[in-house]
């Protein structure tokens, strides 16, 4: 496996790992019914913004990170490529680069990203209750997680 730097023809590949490791996110939270597709959602221009960093197995992308000062952004895996130390080579990477103190966001309910960023020294710092959206009035819990 092999990081490099994000290149505007990874968006394909990029979109593709995205959307499957977002919507294996939202199961966790039983919010299936809020996906979009990457190319389509709010927040593409956002993550674009970020400073992205792709892994890749024999030329495909398998995950990728994205970071904003003190803040890792985005951190997905594709489900097929799970449990083989990719997420852990990418917040290692991510540390690397990153001036604490460094917080990020994950839905209490993903129990599988909590205890990665665990590992690392993350903690909860704050848990917020809010509705999606008013089109999606669904209740979700997010934890602020931070690492000094």
């Amino acid at each position: 496996m092999f990081i490099r730097k994000y290149k505007d023809s990874d968006f394909d590949q990029l979109c593709h790992v995205m959307d499957r490791a977002r919507m294996q996110e939202l199961k966790t939270a039983n919010m299936e019914q809020v996906f979009i597709q990457l190319k389509d959602a709010p927040y593409l221009r956002y993550l674009l913004k970020c400073k992205m960093y792709v892994a890749t197995k024999e030329e495909k992308i398998v995950g990728f990170v994205g970071l904003r000062p003190h803040e890792l952004s985005f951190l997905y895996v594709d489900p097929n490529f799970q449990n083989l130390g990719i997420g852990k080579k990418l917040i290692e990477f991510a540390l690397r680069r990153l001036e604490r103190p460094i917080k990020l966001e994950v839905f209490t309910d993903n129990l599988a990203a909590k205890a990665l960023y665990e590992k690392y020294g993350f903690k909860v710092v704050k848990t917020v209750v809010e509705k999606w959206s008013d089109e999606y009035p669904i209740e979700f819990s997010q934890d602020t997680m931070e690492i000094r």
